[in-house]
C-alpha cells in the first residue's frame, strides 16, 4: 500500500503568498514563499504546489526566482505553476529548480500541450490542476481562476488529460475552497475510479476528521491543504500523527 501524501498548497501573488475563499477576494497576505516552505519541510511535508493564481490573467508566467529562492533552502519536491503556456515557460521552471509543473487553464483548453511536455520532461513531471463548481447532479469545469466555465466534461478531461500524457491531477472544489468546511468526498468517489494516476484532492480541509473521511472514501493518493495550515491548530506533524491513529497510512514526519 502506498502512503497518503499530505501536500501543503502555495497560492501566490506575484512575490507573496495570499489566502482567499472560493478564489475570490479579499485576498490576505499570509507571508513570504520561502519562509513557509522551510516550515512545511521541517514539519515533514512530502512536497509543495505552488502556483501563482494571477499569472495567466496577467500575461505572466510564475516568477522562476521564486522557485529558485525555495529550493535554495527546502528539500521538499516542488511543483511550480501558473502562466504556463508551452515547452519553454516548462523549461524555465524546471531549470529554476522545479520538480513538476503544474497546469491548468492552457491544460485544459490544449491538452495536447500535455502531451508535448510529458514526451518532453516525462509524465511524471506534469501534473494538470481541474477546478470544478457544482452543478445540479455533476461538476462543471472553470479556468481563468475560476472564472470562465468552459464547455468539458469533468470525467470526459480526467481521462483525456491521461491519455494526452498528465502524470498527475490536482482536483480542486471551488465551492469548498479556503471554506475549511470540509472536502466534496462526492468529487473524488466518483473520479477516482476514472484515472490511473494520482489523484489529489484539493478544496475544504478544515479537521483531521475532513481530511480522514476524504482518504478512507475515496482512496485518493493524497490532499494539498491551504488555510488549514494557516490556522494556529494544525500543522503537518499533527495530522500525520492523528492519521495513523485513525488507520491511514503515511510518511513519518
Amino acid at each position: 500500500m502506498i502512503a497518503k501524501r499530505i501536500i501543503p498548497l502555495f497560492l501566490l501573488d506575484g512575490q507573496r503568498l495570499v489566502k482567499g475563499t472560493r478564489f475570490s477576494a479579499p485576498f490576505k497576505d499570509v507571508g513570504a514563499p520561502l519562509s513557509q516552505g522551510m516550515i512545511q519541510d521541517a514539519q515533514g511535508a512530502e512536497e509543495i504546489i505552488i502556483v501563482d493564481i494571477n499569472a495567466a490573467r496577467r500575461g505572466r508566467t510564475i516568477d522562476p526566482a521564486v522557485i529558485t529562492s525555495m529550493i535554495t533552502e527546502c528539500r521538499l519536491p516542488i511543483a511550480a505553476g501558473g502562466g504556463i503556456r508551452s515547452l519553454e515557460d516548462a523549461r524555465r521552471c524546471f531549470l529554476a529548480g522545479a520538480d513538476k509543473v503544474v497546469l491548468n487553464t492552457r491544460g485544459v483548453e490544449r491538452p495536447e500541450l500535455l502531451r508535448e511536455l510529458a514526451l518532453e520532461f516525462g509524465a511524471q513531471s506534469v501534473v494538470l490542476s481541474i477546478d470544478v463548481r457544482r452543478e445540479g447532479a455533476g461538476w462543471a469545469v472553470y479556468v481563468d481562476g475560476g472564472r470562465r466555465r468552459v464547455d468539458a466534461d469533468l470525467f470526459e478531461l480526467a481521462a483525456l488529460a491521461v491519455d494526452k500524457g498528465a502524470g498527475e491531477l490536482v482536483v480542486c472544489s471551488i465551492d469548498r475552497e479556503g471554506t475549511t468546511s470540509g472536502f466534496d468526498v462526492e468529487l473524488y468517489e466518483r473520479l477516482r475510479p476514472l484515472v490511473s494516476v494520482p489523484l489529489i484532492a484539493s478544496g475544504g480541509a478544515g479537521s483531521y476528521d475532513d481530511i480522514v473521511e476524504m482518504f478512507q472514501r475515496s482512496d485518493c493518493d493524497g490532499c494539498a491543504l491551504g488555510k488549514m495550515l494557516s490556522l494556529r491548530d494544525f500543522d503537518i506533524v499533527r495530522i500525520k500523527s492523528y492519521l495513523k491513529g485513525r488507520g491511514v497510512l503515511v510518511r513519518d514526519a
